[in-house]
């Protein structure tokens, strides 16, 4: 008991002596975030389980265990999987990248992890996820109709013909011919 004090202090005071854009979800909010970046539906109670007891949802979550471990993020993925200052370790990944909203590479880190470690790589999951009632996540808002995985931005031009298409397709598909020399 003592020993998850300390490191809810530790969390905290590492939050507010650095700098970086952090985020704390709702447990729905996050389940939609795993499911919008290829999450599996069959082990997603799981994976929230796990990022709820690890890092209580807070993408800038860091632990030090001492000067040579570390644990970065919302999956507190250990430093041997990242490098600080640039990319590398098993993910090849810079561990500040770790800490940030952009849960992508977090998660593709995680999900490396998990395949070559399973989920015991975790141990707060072993101890209090596995063998354990798992957060129900199937009442969330998103479970019966996930969201679509991000698109890349589209450039203005492009979203223009597709407005033009709707409202006059002759004059979009004249637009389309002349701007990629469709044939």
């Amino acid at each position: 008991m003592a020993n998850g004090r300390v490191l809810i202090a530790l969390v905290i005071f590492t939050l507010l002596n650095t700098n970086i854009d952090a985020k704390v979800y709702t447990r729905c909010q996050l389940t939609r975030e795993l499911l919008k970046n290829g999450f599996s539906k069959t082990f997603m109670s799981n994976w929230v389980c796990l990022i709820e007891q690890e890092s209580l949802r807070n993408t800038s979550a860091l632990v030090e265990k001492n000067a040579r471990r570390k644990y970065y993020g919302l999956f507190q993925i250990g430093s041997e999987w990242c490098k600080e200052g640039r990319k590398g370790g098993k993910c090849d990944i810079a561990c500040e990248a770790l800490l940030d909203e952009d849960i992508r590479d977090d998660g593709a880190c995680a999900q490396k992890v998990q395949e070559m470690e399973g989920f015991k790589y975790w141990p707060k999951w072993v101890s209090r996820c596995k063998g354990q009632v798992l957060p129900d996540v199937q009442k969330c808002p998103d479970w019966q109709n996930p969201p679509s995985r991000a698109s890349p931005p589209r450039n203005k031009r492009f979203l223009r013909i597709k407005r033009l298409a709707v409202s006059r397709p002759r004059m979009a598909k004249r637009s389309l011919h002349t701007k990629y020399r469709l044939q």
